[in-house]
């Protein structure tokens, strides 16, 4: 089993949001150090707080609803802490302190970068953005091509929304880095490294495990 694909591969279902939450924080946490906040505590009381042992070896949970179990290596069912977390905190759909397998609209998603940066979901010490709607007309490279290499200019991740037609679903990419008119790609459902074209990634569809797809609609930090 390897730590990093159940760390940043989504431990259940619907938890795309989250993983894409998680990285997105990480890269600007990396970007500006002082943004410091940890879920490991030495007696972990509260939402989403756990032990180092837990930090590293994932929560042992009996909620198997939407596990992941390609990721599951020991008959004990885990779950990696910062997902756990962003989902128990963040979560607009049930209750704080829900850690199952639930999907995160866009202020979810808002919240879960905030939470992951700050440990408080309504931080104004940083903003997040939402720029396009999953159902746009306009691709969002037209629309907001400025914004997009702005933010990539500044080596900062962004959470692509992505409305897969095949299956008549969204699910949450991140947006690693921008290039001229060449899109990194990284697919929380799998791992996935996907290289596309701007015009791939924002209009006509890129191709991934989970089928043909179209960036509409993302979440960056401003």
């Amino acid at each position: 089993m390897e730590t990093d694909k159940f760390k940043y591969i989504q431990n259940r279902k619907h938890w795309c949001w989250a993983v894409a939450c998680k990285m997105v924080g990480e890269q600007y946490k990396r970007l500006h150090p002082e943004f410091d906040f940890t879920i490991v505590r030495v007696r972990p009381e509260g939402y989403g707080y756990v032990t180092a042992s837990e930090y590293k070896n994932g929560v042992v949970t009996d909620n198997i609803d939407g596990i992941n179990w390609k990721l599951q290596w020991t008959y004990k069912v885990r779950v990696d802490a910062w997902q756990r977390a962003i989902v128990m905190n963040a979560n607009t759909g049930r209750y704080i302190g829900y850690d199952g397998d639930i999907g995160g609209d866009d202020e979810a998603k808002t919240r879960g970068i905030k939470y992951y940066l700050t440990g408080d979901i309504h931080s104004d010490r940083v903003e997040v953005e939402t720029l396009g709607f999953y159902d746009d007309t306009v691709s969002l490279w037209e629309r907001y091509r400025n914004q997009l290499i702005e933010s990539a200019s500044r080596q900062e991740y962004i959470i692509g929304n992505a409305v897969l037609h095949d299956k008549n679903e969204c699910h949450s990419f991140v947006i690693l880095c921008m290039e001229g008119e060449k899109v990194m790609l990284y697919n929380t459902a799998d791992g996935e490294i996907l290289y596309c074209s701007a015009k791939e990634t924002f209009s006509c569809g890129f191709k991934s495990r989970l089928g043909i797809g179209i960036i509409k609609w993302v979440q960056r930090i401003v």
